[in-house]
């Protein structure tokens, strides 16, 4: 085999790995755990400013809803409520909208903080539509992992795993404590008791049981994790036969 042949195969196998559902969702996931600092950094600094304009209005509202309402030409009632957030926060916006207290920006600051705004809604977007192609890459890859243990566990897992064909290697114990690799290492150097679960802790059905139950729940749906990401591996759905064996063990934890 000549050099020339030797760098084809590289990059045909390069390509291969960059095509890869798992590749696409950890890179996609990666670059979401940064966006939010970046959102908020950004969002802090517009505060400053735009406080002057609208004081405490920060407090009534989620960062989209605020630079939203920011960039609105005309901030009638018609235009806020087109906004689609809640009665309440309509109410209180046009309450300090109207209160007298606020101070108008010269031109030169207002067009800053208007492109500041259109910035982080910018950012708020892009992390929005990465997210939802996770979620569709998800489904379309690992409908049995997808619905057993929710896309944001999921996409965590792949992520520690590296991949799903790792991840359909572990057994159920692993599974479970994916996510307290820090938390396990050290209890284990200071002699102390070791984790019970990781990520699996966020899963909605355990966040609902008492304390007592949480472990036993976790190594369940941990088995039930572990049975879901091999039958995708092998295109076989059966999440539906996994549902109904985890709400009844669950609904027996209660």
């Amino acid at each position: 085999m000549n050099r020339k042949e030797i760098i084809e195969i590289t990059k045909q196998k390069l390509k291969e790995k960059l095509n890869n559902a798992d590749q696409k969702i950890i890179n996609l996931a990666q670059i979401i755990e940064k966006v939010p600092n970046n959102i908020n950094e950004l969002y802090e600094q517009l505060r400053v400013i735009t406080d002057q304009e609208y004081p405490t209005l920060d407090q009534s509202l989620t960062i989209k809803e605020y630079v939203l309402f920011y960039l609105l030409e005309e901030k009638n009632e018609k235009n806020i409520k087109n906004l689609n957030i809640s009665e309440k926060n309509i109410k209180e916006i046009i309450k300090i909208k109207n209160s007298n207290v606020s101070i108008d920006l010269n031109k030169d600051i207002k067009e800053i903080t208007l492109n500041l705004a259109k910035d982080i809604l910018n950012l708020i977007e892009t992390k929005e539509k990465m997210e939802f192609e996770i979620d569709k890459l998800l489904k379309e890859n690992y409908v049995n992992a997808y619905h057993v243990a929710t896309p944001k566990i999921l996409c965590k897992m792949l992520e520690i795993a590296g991949s799903s064909k790792r991840l359909s290697r572990f057994p159920a114990s692993t599974i479970q404590l994916l996510g307290s690799e820090k938390n396990f290492f050290k209890a284990l150097k200071f002699n102390k008791n070791t984790p019970k679960y990781g990520v699996i802790f966020n899963h909605p059905l355990v966040i609902s049981l008492p304390f007592k139950n949480k472990a036993k729940f976790s190594r369940t749906l941990a088995a039930k994790i572990a049975i879901a990401i091999k039958a995708d591996i092998t295109n076989n759905k059966i999440y539906e036969e996994l549902d109904k064996t985890i709400k009844i063990k669950h609904s027996k934890l209660k």
